[in-house]
């Protein structure tokens, strides 16, 4: 199966989850779907128009996702009171969330213009927006 059936077959999946509201299964699913599309958009295979529509549907699902809201609402405070906090030092203040869960967290909150996330050697700068 090639890296564009793999994001068809995902996107598929990601929405039936979601819409039997299976948040969990779905982000991992449109995080498949969408890499899946990126991997044969870079191999000149075709895949570009769908990896830009997999990943505008994923963000779409992401800003309902109660996960993400969840997450966001704990880190965006620490953010707030911590201007210029490195990234990899979020799990200090965190201990019981998953790198991976912040991650994801922060990626889609500067996406969503919430955080400024800025490189900063093997890390990034966060700063509330």
């Amino acid at each position: 199966m090639s890296r564009y059936d793999d994001g068809r077959l995902h996107l598929e999946w990601a929405r039936q989850a979601d819409g039997r509201g299976d948040f969990r299964y779905a982000r991992a699913e449109y995080l498949k779907s969408v890499e899946s599309f990126r991997q044969a958009k870079q191999d000149g295979t075709r895949g570009e128009v769908e990896w830009i529509d997999a990943t505008k549907e994923y963000e779409g699902f992401v800003k309902r996702d109660p996960f993400f809201i969840d997450l966001l609402a704990r880190l965006l405070p620490l953010i707030q009171q911590h201007p210029g906090m490195l990234q990899s030092d979020v799990p200090k203040h965190h201990p019981d969330l998953p790198r991976e869960d912040i991650s994801y967290a922060l990626y889609f909150a500067a996406q969503f213009g919430k955080i400024t996330r800025t490189k900063k050697g093997r890390s990034y700068e966060l700063t509330a927006n």
